[in-house]
């Protein structure tokens, strides 16, 4: 597990997150391949506004993400790091602060105990800042997104830029696009009871 850590850890807290997964949720994925620098990293349209409004509710706002492009020997950890740092600076510019990013650099044959659908990386980021994952969110694009969040016993939005978005929760399924809606959705959820 790699993780990247933007604030320094809390003790205690038990406070709601949001947790992101990256590719295909903050970049654009690559059709068939690995974003292996920083020249191919694309913002998901309207997600860097959507990311913004989020930063608003003063929650940590954690990257999860898998990377199997590092245990496969294509992508260093320092070229990962770098990445990351850039797209941290990118958003901080303009008022998103991410609290961490935490991934798993591991190949699917590896059977690691961090590579989403298994939930370590969530469990990982809540013991480092407080968080009660029965309270947070996950936003993925992804079904192993869906199941690392029910996993860890928190609430999850599948992201897809091209056809919308969908929550589930124990409030129900809800639909909305594009992604500058992903906001107002996360933002309704989090203010819930369950939430607070």
């Amino acid at each position: 597990m790699l993780r990247i850590l933007f604030s320094k850890p809390a003790e205690n807290a038990k406070r709601a997150a949001i947790f992101i997964d990256r590719d295909g949720v903050i970049n654009q994925r690559r059709p068939d391949d690995y974003v292996l620098d920083w020249s191919q990293f694309i913002f998901v349209p309207g997600i860097r506004e959507a990311l913004k409004e989020l930063s608003t509710l003063g929650l940590p706002m954690i990257v999860i993400s898998n990377q199997a492009a590092v245990g496969k020997g294509l992508l260093d950890k320092t070229v990962l790091e770098d990445i990351t740092l850039k797209m941290h600076r990118v958003l901080a510019t303009e008022g998103t602060f991410l609290t961490g990013a935490y991934y798993c650099p591991h190949r699917p044959d590896e059977d690691c105990a961090c590579r989403k659908p298994k939930p370590a990386l969530l469990v990982s980021a809540a013991n480092d800042f407080g968080i009660d994952l029965s309270r947070s969110i996950f936003v993925g694009d992804s079904e192993t997104d869906e199941q690392a969040a029910r996993a860890a016993g928190c609430a999850s939005v599948l992201f897809n830029s091209d056809l919308g978005i969908r929550l589930t929760c124990p409030l129900g399924s809800m639909t909305v696009r594009p992604a500058t809606d992903l906001a107002s959705l996360v933002a309704r959820y989090m203010s819930t009871g369950r939430a607070q």
